[in-house]
């Protein structure tokens, strides 16, 4: 049976605000901002939470770390403090691997670091995009509205940064 909006709410707030506070405050390094900037990211979250239909997969979480780290940069920014350069928050913990023998599977994992590897290359504004609209499959309007831009600066955002991506897998080869 699919869970109702408010246990979805529910269930986010209670598996994932720590996560949230946590990427929240390695940004603004400070408590209370931190939990205001939560409380604003959840805010977000409200908007898509009828998009999203299984709250208790590894990606949900993901985007919830997400958009509590573009919160609190924002909140940074329109206090005129500058940020630090985040990393892509990658669960590779939680990737299955369905790769049958161990040399595959080694090969699928050195394949999948040189991934991440090339994507923390990327600019934020990509990084954030490709994360947003290809792991977290949201549409490039409710992409957009989490990170305060518009459908189609997102759909330019994804054009490029899978442009530029391919470029750097090129450059490895």
């Amino acid at each position: 049976m699919p869970m109702t909006r408010e246990e979805k709410l529910n269930y986010m707030a209670s598996h994932y605000m720590t996560a949230m506070w946590q990427k929240a405050y390695s940004v603004l390094s400070d408590a209370h901002e931190a939990e205001d900037a939560c409380q604003e990211a959840f805010i977000k979250l409200m908007r898509i939470c009828d998009d999203i239909e299984d709250v208790t997969e590894v990606r949900v979480r993901a985007l919830c770390s997400v958009v509590a780290k573009n919160t609190a940069i924002d909140m940074a920014r329109k206090n005129g403090r500058s940020t630090p350069t985040e990393d892509i928050y990658l669960d590779l913990e939680a990737a299955e691997e369905t790769a049958e023998s161990p040399e595959s599977r080694y090969e699928s994992r050195e394949a999948l670091e040189i991934l991440e590897e090339e994507i923390k290359g990327l600019p934020e504004a990509y990084r954030d995009v490709l994360m947003l609209r290809c792991l977290q499959e949201l549409s490039a309007e409710q992409t957009g509205e989490l990170l305060g831009c518009s459908a189609n600066t997102v759909n330019i955002r994804l054009t490029r940064a899978r442009k530029l991506l391919r470029e750097r897998l090129a450059g490895r080869t």
